[in-house]
């Protein structure tokens, strides 16, 4: 049997109030069939009348009037839900959850952020870390609004918007012969001790597909998870750290260079992750079309 909905709630109460069906299908723009076939729907949930019908008079039984007491508040407590998350929306209250690949959370994240909340100094943002792979199990557990990352295929389930191709860089010292080179062959990596991510990462298949494609094995010298002590290394002059280019920030202090790879299997599609049909609330989505790079509608000037 189908649950009691609030549709169900709301025609009751208008029959209640309007003593008839004709009249309360009026009032809720409603056929007079729509109407009456709710009422017995509802009945047959609760296993009881709830209106005495004659040809001229509807009036609600001992079990209606029970019913339409306690309807009203359950229909009024909506409407209080409602006016809140309205009145919170209208003041710019509210959170933001979101998940994002460690690359782009690390160096592209904390501007757009900061952006953000100069314009929306009431709303909460938290920021999870993760992995493409985890970052859709926290979609699907509804733990996130959206998701920032790379993917190579998107479930259908999932709806993604690209606003980014990443290359991939060589890390080196400046004291390194390739640092102040623009753009490099991954062939000119072929005698260098390499710095990489471990497997399972994603990013270290890719580049040991790159590898085998043009003929070299990958055999890194050291393998570190984060993508700051790769940095770290390769600016101590211990190897080349062979990383995304969202990963790397300038260097202040010019103490390492980051060399863009040509390599058509080094790029990774960047995009905006969410549950496909999903209507994202009014704060994440400007959150989510500023880290796209779509322009805030413009704010009134200061009077």
């Amino acid at each position: 049997m189908l649950p009691m909905t609030l549709k169900q709630l709301e025609i009751f109460v208008a029959v209640a109030e309007q003593n008839g069906f004709r009249r309360a299908s009026e009032r809720l723009n409603l056929s007079q069939s729509a109407v009456t076939a709710h009422i017995k729907l509802l009945e047959s949930h609760l296993g009881v009348p709830l209106f005495h019908r004659t040809t001229r008079t509807v009036r609600m039984t001992e079990a209606g009037e029970n019913l339409y007491r306690r309807a009203g508040r359950v229909l009024e407590g909506l409407e209080d839900i409602v006016r809140i998350f309205h009145d919170e929306a209208a003041m710019g209250r509210g959170r933001v959850l979101l998940t994002s690949a460690p690359s782009f959370a690390a160096t592209r994240l904390p501007a757009i952020l900061a952006r953000f909340q100069g314009r929306n100094p009431n709303i909460t943002v938290h920021v999870r870390e993760a992995y493409a792979t985890d970052m859709l199990d926290i979609l699907r557990r509804g733990d996130a609004d959206f998701a920032i990352g790379p993917v190579e295929k998107v479930p259908r389930e999932f709806e993604f918007r690209q606003f980014l191709a990443d290359g991939y860089c060589a890390v080196v010292t400046a004291r390194h012969p390739l640092a102040g080179q623009t753009d490099i062959p991954l062939g000119a990596l072929t005698d260098e001790t390499i710095l990489a991510l471990p497997l399972p990462s994603r990013t270290r298949i890719q580049v040991e597909s790159a590898f085998q494609s043009v003929g070299m094995t990958l055999v890194p010298h050291f393998e570190m998870l984060h993508h700051q002590t790769l940095i770290s290394m390769a600016e101590q002059g211990l190897g080349v750290a062979i990383l995304p280019e969202t990963a790397v920030p300038p260097a202040k202090d010019g103490s390492y260079w980051a060399a863009r790879i040509k390599h058509p299997q080094l790029t990774r599609r960047i995009g905006i992750i969410t549950l496909r049909g999903q209507t994202l609330a009014p704060g994440a989505s400007e959150l989510a079309n500023l880290i796209a790079g779509k322009k805030p509608k413009a704010e009134a000037p200061a009077g």
